[in-house]
């Protein structure tokens, strides 16, 4: 799976989470599968979520590593 499609699971597993952090090695493949830049914070938002860098080797989690 590309790092979209896992993102879009995360999402869809857990709605109501407002926060989604995602690992060091898939997130400029996901800022580029969506066309997105992080901002001055570090974040995108995607679906209605702020999406952030986990850090190396961690999961898609809707937790703060």
């Amino acid at each position: 799976m590309k790092a979209r499609d896992l993102v879009d699971v995360a999402i869809d597993e857990d709605p109501r989470a407002p926060c989604l952090w995602v690992p060091s090695e898939l997130w400029p493949e996901f800022c580029a599968a969506i066309g997105q830049r992080p901002n001055l914070i570090g974040a995108v938002i995607y679906r209605n979520k702020t999406v952030r860098e986990g850090g190396p080797l961690t999961d898609i989690t809707t937790r703060r590593p």
